[in-house]
């Protein structure tokens, strides 16, 4: 499972790579599109279209069913098209001067180094992570930047590359990603498009907290608090045989049968809650009888917000107390949470000033890649281009 998850972290840095692998000798030399008159052959698109087809666990049963010809179709198409587009911009690059040089590629030699680095970083995270004492103890004798380069190594002859195919595929994205660069330096946000995109974000914020985790820059803290619970658990398939009657639309029944298995483990939750409520130290509470596997070790507790991410009864019960409070009992389809608020952080709005430097950042961003795409939209409509897909 470890391999498994780091193996995807490299496929990913070498599919992204090896889109530009364009000018790569292949014995497949049927050609499926040409740029300008430059070539782009049957083996540069099967060298990306195979690592494609790992990506996203296309199989050879699946290529060969007809329900899935459309959709294999549109991804050869959209593979194609990436290459197409990689060439012109090469073309485009090499005509404004920018080219590898050996500069570029004691940069890309370093920046290979840091992607093993990476993920050596990665392997002793996840052994730390997984090891039980012993095993850890065991692990800090473990050579991982030996262990991360024989894996990588071992991904690239997957792919059918060389370390230093490679590392001359990253010194040919440095130097395309220095041509943007140049294309673009001078598309900056004005101060009006910087207050825009702050009213715009801060007003979507505060109607919709549960946008917060995506956005780029959080303009708005709602209230926050900070609690811990006991739980008293219904059974687990008691649990289930509620929400299997929510998904069938039997609310009612649903209900009913939630209020009779409640009763069942209420008197166990009346004795907790009155302990709790007789000074009883609540932490020993929760490890005697809480039965949540999120409190177990969890010395801050929950920070709730009013987003939907727990139950309703829940968020409810714990903005309604105080700072030191403990709950009644709250009933909700896991069982009897009995609540003790630790803290209770007031909503935040913040000015423009105080995020200024992180929006310009990301409104200018923005204007670049809008201002880039809009260059690559023109070349490709003016590039002389021809496509074969019936070769592909």
């Amino acid at each position: 499972m470890k391999i498994k998850r780091i193996a995807a972290f490299i496929l990913v840095l070498i599919l992204g790579l090896s889109i530009i692998a364009c000018g790569r000798a292949d014995s497949e030399d049927t050609v499926v599109a040409k740029v300008n008159g430059q070539n782009i052959t049957k083996g540069e698109f099967n060298e990306v279209y195979e690592q494609v087809k790992q990506s996203y666990f296309i199989t050879e049963e699946m290529e060969n069913d007809p329900e899935q010809q459309e959709a294999i179709a549109q991804i050869k198409a959209e593979v194609l098209e990436q290459l197409i587009m990689q060439k012109l911009l090469t073309q485009k690059a090499e005509d404004a001067g920018f080219v590898v040089n050996d500069d570029i590629l004691d940069q890309a030699r370093l920046e290979f180094e840091n992607i093993i680095a990476e993920v050596a970083a990665q392997m002793e995270m996840m052994d730390s992570g997984n090891a039980d004492q012993e095993e850890d103890a065991g692990n800090q004798d473990k050579d991982y930047m030996a262990e991360a380069r024989a894996f990588v190594e071992e991904q690239l002859d997957v792919m059918d590359q060389t370390e230093e195919e490679y590392i001359k595929l990253i010194a040919q994205q440095m130097v395309i990603d220095s041509f943007v660069e140049e294309l673009v330096k001078d598309v900056n946000a004005t101060e009006q498009e910087i207050q825009e995109y702050y009213d715009e974000r801060l007003q979507a914020q505060k109607e919709n907290i549960s946008i917060l985790a995506y956005e780029e820059v959080e303009l708005y803290t709602p209230e926050e608090a900070r609690v811990k619970h006991v739980l008293i658990k219904l059974p687990q398939e008691e649990i289930d045989e509620y929400n299997s009657m929510i998904a069938e639309g039997k609310e009612k029944e649903a209900e009913e049968y939630l209020d009779e298995k409640l009763k069942a483990i209420e008197p166990k939750a009346m004795e907790v809650l009155e302990k709790a409520k007789n000074g009883e130290e609540f932490e020993k509470l929760i490890a005697q009888y809480g039965e949540d596997p999120g409190m177990e070790d969890n010395d801050m507790g929950y920070i709730v917000r009013q987003d939907g991410s727990f139950v309703p009864e829940f968020e409810e019960a714990a903005f309604s107390l105080e700072e030191g409070e403990i709950s009644e009992l709250v009933a909700s389809s896991y069982g009897y949470h009995i609540i003790k608020l630790y803290e209770k952080t007031p909503e935040k709005e913040y000015t423009l000033d105080e995020k200024y430097d992180e929006l310009e950042q990301v409104v200018s961003q923005q204007k670049k890649i809008d201002a880039w795409q809009v260059m690559l939209d023109e070349w490709m409509e003016e590039a002389e281009i021809k496509r074969y897909e019936r070769r592909l």
